[in-house]
């Protein structure tokens, strides 16, 4: 065999390793935006199942790309920068928001049989793709222990990834803040294959903006309002409160009553006294009538007797 021949051959081969037969082709957050993974190509065929054209796009996992992001057939190796504005600049402008506990719901586009499942996913939390941590995966693409499925070919798939409730993100990626990277492969011998998303981190959904948080905010209303030692004290305090209020107003009652009854009383003994003073005033009357009438003397022959009333004195005049 000729050294040309040689080489064509070998170049053939090199081409078949490097083919890819899977790809993800879209990727949504469960707190909304749209992604998909590197390198893929949005100009690419999905209805057939040769290298040349449909398996241009898809992403294979060995050699020295085999712990990163990557290679495909028509670019080589992927990159999370230019990949990353490659997707932004096509879907949207932003990548698909997940959450701690959040999840990542992906279409798997399987090119021929060994692109296939059964899939593991694993996440990077720094955007550099060089460590990666295992996640579950909660909905899978059927295959047997090598990858293949010759019946799922040229079709899509779904398949979900679930975010680790503790997951953080700090990787800084074309512009963007809180990049993680999500990997999902199969365990094809000539692969593996799948594909690298990168998604963004944001708070629970529904509190991006700062509303929701704060109109649900655990610290303030809602806790106090229904805080049972807090609810139960301020009703005792307001039965106290009640009980001591009615209590403080019957005694003012009886105090009013009292106060009245005295009132009364003190009325009827100044009238008494009054009564009294007009009797004593009329007995002092008739007592000085009585006085005069005993002062206009008895002629006793060539005296007269006189007695003083009050002091008991007897007098006699000539």
């Amino acid at each position: 065999m000729s050294f040309k021949a040689i080489f064509a051959t070998s170049t053939l081969l090199a081409a078949q390793l490097v083919s890819g037969h899977a790809a993800i082709t879209n990727a949504v957050g469960n707190a909304g935006g749209v992604g998909r993974a590197l390198g893929i190509d949005s100009s690419t065929p999905r209805d057939g199942t040769r290298r040349n054209p449909f398996q241009q796009d898809a992403t294979r996992f060995r050699g020295a790309s085999a712990k990163t992001v990557g290679e495909t057939v028509g670019a080589g190796s992927n990159d999370v920068e230019s990949g990353t504005q490659a997707i932004m600049s096509e879907m949207g402008g932003q990548l698909p928001q997940v959450t701690p506990g959040g999840n990542l719901q992906m279409t798997l586009h399987q090119v021929n049989g060994d692109g296939a499942g059964p899939y593991t996913c694993m996440i990077n939390s720094d955007g550099t793709g060089q460590n990666w941590k295992n996640v579950q995966v909660t909905e899978n693409v059927e295959g047997n222990q090598r990858g293949r499925n010759n019946a799922g070919s040229a079709s899509d798939h779904p398949l979900t990834a679930a975010i680790p409730a503790g997951q953080e993100c700090t990787g800084q990626v074309a512009g963007q803040e809180n990049v993680c990277l999500v990997r999902c492969q199969n365990p094809a011998r000539a692969g593996p294959f799948g594909g690298v998303v990168p998604v963004q981190m944001v708070q629970e959904a529904g509190a991006n903006n700062g509303t929701a948080p704060n109109a649900a905010a655990p610290n303030a209303a809602s806790p106090n309002a229904a805080s049972p030692n807090a609810a139960a004290p301020n009703a005792a305090a307001g039965t106290n409160a009640g009980t001591n209020a009615g209590t403080n107003t019957g005694k003012t009652g009886n105090a009013g009553n009292a106060a009245g009854a005295g009132n009364a009383a003190k009325k009827g003994a100044a009238k008494g006294n009054k009564n009294n003073n007009n009797n004593n005033n009329n007995a002092a009357a008739d007592d000085d009538d009585e006085e005069e009438n005993d002062k206009r003397s008895i002629d006793t022959g060539a005296f007269v007797k006189r007695i003083d009333e009050k002091t008991r004195a007897v007098e006699f005049t000539a």
